[in-house]
């Protein structure tokens, strides 16, 4: 099983192509009320997706607590919602509205703390501060997608019992692949932020069985190792 663990399947022109290949599971973000809806409505359609609901970071401004707490309120209670995602705090690409992400942030941790949800964090030049908040809060389960923070604090997420994520990005990004040297394989999870464009490279969930033998050459283990521990992480992740 190919996991991709954070994937904007509403803005995949060829979502079917993955939904319909029993192959993947992906993990589907939401980036405002709309995305998650679709996201919810595709979970209900593929029977390999796992729905995320949420708001991203660089859109928090364009909505009031007031309405994401009636969204939230609204999808939790109606649907089977197990995840918040993509959520978290951004200094690096929207530091002029840190403030409203902040009290959106809180919103959002207090509805995983009372319903057990999974956290799909976004923490852009936040690592630390999205960390400690979700320590401080008593939350059980998240993930740090494309995780490029400080090493000694991967330690600290690794000790908790959260999850941090392998993206495509490592073919570009040096920071990514030190991070995988000094990543424990059991609280890794891949995936590929489709269809996102980072620096050239299109993210797509074919890339990820690229990533997983380049986590076995690292590794120094097998391909079907790492697919299989991928696999049951995300399993105790999202409690299937």
């Amino acid at each position: 099983m190919i996991v991709d663990a954070h994937i904007h399947c509403t803005e995949l022109e060829n979502i079917d192509k993955y939904a319909n290949n029993t192959e993947f599971i992906l993990v589907c973000v939401a980036d405002d009320p709309n995305s998650s809806r679709e996201v919810i409505e595709f979970s209900k359609k593929y029977s390999n997706i796992i729905p995320c609901i949420g708001i991203h970071p660089w859109n928090i401004h364009e909505y009031s607590l007031a309405q994401i707490e009636s969204s939230l309120k609204h999808l939790v209670n109606n649907h089977d919602v197990n995840c918040l995602g993509e959520i978290g705090l951004d200094r690096r690409f929207r530091p002029h509205t840190f403030d409203k992400q902040l009290e959106a942030f809180s919103l959002f941790m207090n509805y995983a703390k009372e319903f057990n949800l999974v956290l799909n964090l976004h923490a852009a030049d936040a690592w630390r501060e999205v960390f400690e908040l979700i320590y401080r809060s008593n939350i059980n389960r998240a993930y740090f997608h494309w995780y490029t923070g400080p090493l000694d604090l991967l330690k600290q997420i690794e000790e908790i019992g959260f999850y941090v994520g392998f993206n495509p990005a490592w073919q570009i990004q040096q920071k990514h692949r030190e991070i995988l040297v000094h990543a424990n394989l059991e609280y890794l999870i891949t995936e590929s932020d489709a269809p996102y464009n980072y620096r050239g490279l299109i993210m797509t969930p074919d890339l990820i069985k690229k990533s997983i033998e380049y986590i076995a050459t690292v590794k120094k283990t097998s391909v079907d190792y790492v697919e299989k521990v991928i696999y049951s992480n995300l399993k105790r992740l999202f409690k299937m």
